[in-house]
C-alpha cells in the first residue's frame, strides 16, 4: 500500500486537468453503490491509523458517515465543471471554494482539528478507494484523488487561518510565503 504524500506548500500544486476530472467522476460513480461500505472502511482505517482520533467523533457515526459521502459527492460534482463554467456566477451554497474554506474553519474552530490530521485522513481516503475500487484504482486514478485531496486540504487549512488571531495568521502567512520563496529559488 502506497502512502499518502501531501505537498508541503502551495508551490507546485496545480489545478485538476480535464482527464483527472473524468477519472474522479468515473471512479466516484463506482463508489456510490458501495458508499455505506466505503464510509465504514474509511473510518475503520482512520481509527487504525490514529485511534486517538475517535475522540473527534463522539456523536452519531452513521450521520457522520452520510456527511462524508455527501461532501465527497458534492466535491466530485463541483470539480467536474467545464472550464468555461468557472466564470459563471455561483450561489454561495454551491461554491466549492467557499464551502471547503468554511469546512476548514469549522473543523478548526468547533472541533480543534490540527493540521497534522490531514495526512492520516488523506491516507485513509486513498486506502478506502484502493480497497473499494480494486483494479479500477489505477495509478492515474490514485494521482487524481491525491491531487484533489491535496487541494482540499490546503483550502481547509486556509479556512483555519480565518479563525486565528491576526498576528498568528500573519505569522503563518509569512512562513508560507518564505517557504514558497525558498522552494522556488531552489528550483531555479
Amino acid at each position: 500500500m502506497r502512502q499518502f504524500q501531501p505537498l508541503p506548500t502551495a508551490v507546485g500544486v496545480t489545478m485538476l486537468d480535464e482527464q483527472q476530472k473524468i477519472l474522479l467522476r468515473d471512479s466516484w460513480r463506482m463508489v456510490v453503490p458501495i458508499a455505506e461500505t466505503a464510509s465504514d472502511l474509511f473510518y475503520k482505517r482512520l481509527f487504525e491509523l490514529r485511534p486517538d482520533y475517535q475522540r473527534y467523533f463522539k456523536g452519531d457515526m452513521p450521520a457522520q458517515k452520510r456527511k462524508l459521502v455527501a461532501m465527497l459527492g458534492f466535491i466530485v460534482k463541483a470539480v467536474d465543471w467545464p472550464d468555461s463554467a468557472w466564470r459563471e456566477q455561483v450561489d454561495a451554497d454551491q461554491d466549492l471554494f467557499l464551502i471547503v474554506l468554511a469546512l476548514g474553519r469549522r473543523h478548526s474552530e468547533l472541533y480543534s482539528i490540527p493540521d497534522s490530521a490531514y495526512e492520516p485522513v488523506g491516507e485513509a481516503l486513498l486506502w478506502t478507494l484502493d480497497y473499494g475500487l480494486g483494479k479500477a484504482f489505477t495509478p492515474e486514478v490514485r494521482d487524481a484523488w491525491t491531487q484533489l485531496y491535496t487541494l482540499l486540504a490546503l483550502t481547509m487549512k486556509m479556512g483555519r487561518l480565518s479563525v486565528q488571531p491576526a498576528e498568528d495568521r500573519d505569522r503563518v502567512l509569512r512562513n508560507i510565503i518564505a517557504s514558497d520563496s525558498e522552494v522556488s529559488q531552489a528550483g531555479e
